[in-house]
């Protein structure tokens, strides 16, 4: 695994900091389970993380994007194809309404990511690093080619926003659900990889490149 480091993200001098892009069924899941875990069960309010640990069923099967300050995390995010997933959050939400959501579209599961566990430490949060990190979804699933991406995000500290921000559109038949592991209310979002407002398309195309070096042959 190559890596790079991304635009500086820490004006104030904290660090340069290093994209890297991991392959399923990578080394790197049990290091993600743990900083996720950290992070989500560090502020008291999420008893379902006391352990510090997140180990998710769709890890091993989805690709990796990771940000580094040095050696430490400072946020992460995971791309599942859908077709190679043990479980789909939001085809598990609703097989029926998946299905509608994939045949509107003429498309099937091969065409499909699943964006899932985005997380930011809460020292890196409000630079922008989780909307790099969403951007990198996007660069990741044109790189594979993909025609749609979907999700679950959560409402109430506004997550869905950052989704919003790239183009995903809320998918209101979905629905609301709690989910009281999370502390928060979930919301499903769908979009064409390929159809990302225009704020954002600079930014989108330096990750892109960043994120093809990596997945380039050594």
């Amino acid at each position: 695994m190559k890596s790079c480091e991304a635009r500086a993200l820490a004006p104030d001098g904290r660090g340069v900091l290093r994209l890297e892009v991991h392959r399923p069924a990578g080394e790197v899941v049990a290091e993600v389970s743990r900083f996720r875990g950290e992070v989500l069960g560090g502020d008291g309010f999420r008893p379902a993380f006391a352990s510090r640990t997140d180990p998710h069923p769709a890890d091993p099967d989805a690709y990796h994007l990771i940000v580094r300050n040095g050696p430490a995390i400072a946020g992460c995010v995971s791309v599942g194809p859908v077709e190679a997933l043990s479980v789909s959050a939001v085809r598990s939400w609703s097989p029926e309404l998946s299905a509608r959501l994939l045949a509107e579209r003429g498309l099937d599961d091969s065409a499909v990511v699943e964006i899932a566990r985005l997380v930011v430490a809460p020292e890196w949060r409000g630079r922008r690093l989780g909307l790099d990190l969403v951007l990198g979804t996007v660069a990741l699933a044109r790189l594979l080619g993909r025609r749609l991406m979907w999700c679950t995000a959560g409402t109430r500290q506004n997550q869905h926003r950052l989704a919003l921000a790239i183009g995903l559109r809320l998918r209101a038949e979905y629905g609301r659900r709690d989910a009281p592991e999370l502390a928060d209310t979930l919301c499903v979002l769908a979009g064409d990889p390929r159809d990302v407002p225009a704020p954002v398309r600079s930014r989108l195309a330096e990750l892109h490149t960043l994120i093809d070096h990596q997945l380039a042959p050594a």
